[in-house]
């Protein structure tokens, strides 16, 4: 049980990085921070609010089609895994954001 969810875990923090930075990349948030986009740190957020509510979706989705009633845990499981990489933008954001800016 507790390998299963060690695993889970692992792929769900695979999963949110590998979604996270697809958006990131759609959004154009690397260049936006380097342009002194207004709204870099709107983007940074919105993109993990999506990333995790795909996670979410698709957890709970096989959650149902497997009959297993942990969908509180799944929740958890799905922001702790998503937390990991909002903290790092967030601090990239904090970390780069005035140095960009006296850069120019």
């Amino acid at each position: 049980m507790i390998g299963t969810l060690i695993v889970g875990f692992f792929a769900a923090v695979v999963c949110a990085y590998g979604c996270t930075e697809y958006l990131l990349a759609q959004l154009d948030m690397r260049r936006r921070m380097v342009d002194h986009g207004v709204r870099t740190l709107v983007i940074i957020l919105a993109a993990n609010l999506m990333s995790f509510a795909i996670l979410w979706v698709s957890s709970l989705a096989f959650l149902l089609a497997s009959g297993a009633e942990l969908y509180l845990q799944a929740t958890l499981v799905c922001a702790c895994a998503q937390m990991v990489w909002l903290a790092q933008h967030l601090w990239s954001y904090y970390r780069d954001h005035p140095r960009l800016r006296y850069e120019q």
